[in-house]
């Protein structure tokens, strides 16, 4: 490793992002009886206990620590092929982007970050999704989006097949929609579509339940595959509007 992982401090150091990913590099380059090694050591069981003083919220870096221990029974080599990724595209953010947002926020927020990202790895089943998760970090480094709405993003991503994140990119529109495929339905279900009115049917066209894609879903495809939307910030997106087709 580049520097220590605990440099004497009292409370958790987070080391610089390419010091994590040549360690990683390292671990999986050697097996997973070293990352047990590590991971089982008196370094890590300090680390740990200073993770429990920085609150219940980084209580999931412990699971996390718990499933890469389990590493030599080769259960989660997934886990550390997303980590691996995921810390492949971190170096390929600029270096002077990467300090900057690290001495805006501080180290106990980024440690806060790093514990949050580490869990929603966990949990993604698809690599492909890793990409995704990058870019929304960028964004909230370049403060395009808050934290709040960062977290918001990566749990739906997390909770979304990411064939229906593609169904998405490719017909996420302004206008009202109706659940017309399986699709739709699952992006309902995880929250990029929210319930806009009902409209009246016509002589061709039967009415029913209308939906529109939300503030966030919007404001996703933005970000991540350079969409065009225009986002107003001052929107309830909780709030849809009742729609009604004049039959004259």
């Amino acid at each position: 490793m580049n520097q220590d992982f605990i440099e004497g401090q009292t409370d958790l150091e987070l080391v610089e992002v390419d010091s994590i990913v040549d360690s990683l590099s390292t671990w999986i380059e050697q097996g997973a009886e070293d990352i047990v090694t590590f991971f089982s050591s008196d370094e890590v069981s300090d680390i740990l206990d200073e993770i429990k003083e920085l609150g219940t919220e980084l209580s999931n870096a412990l699971k996390v620590v718990k499933v890469i221990r389990k590493s030599a029974s080769i259960p989660d080599k997934l886990f550390m092929r997303k980590m691996e990724r995921y810390c492949a595209g971190l170096v390929s953010i600029p270096a002077s982007k990467r300090e900057k947002y690290v001495k805006r926020v501080g180290k106990e927020a980024l440690n806060k970050d790093s514990v949050f990202i580490l869990g929603v790895l966990n949990k993604i089943e698809e690599l492909s999704k890793i990409d995704i998760l990058i870019r929304l970090f960028e964004a909230k480094m370049d403060e395009e989006i808050d934290d709040q709405t960062y977290r918001r993003m990566m749990l739906q991503v997390d909770r979304t097949m990411f064939s229906d994140i593609l169904f998405l990119r490719d017909n996420i529109c302004d206008g009202e929609i109706k659940i017309t495929s399986v699709e739709t339905e699952n992006l309902l279900a995880t929250g990029w579509l929210i319930f806009a009115g009902i409209g009246i049917g016509s002589a061709t066209e039967d009415g029913g339940n209308l939906y529109s894609y939300t503030h966030t879903a919007k404001q996703f495809c933005n970000i991540v595959f350079q969409s065009n939307f225009e986002i107003n910030d001052n929107i309830n997106p909780a709030v849809g509007t009742l729609s009604f087709d004049i039959i004259g």
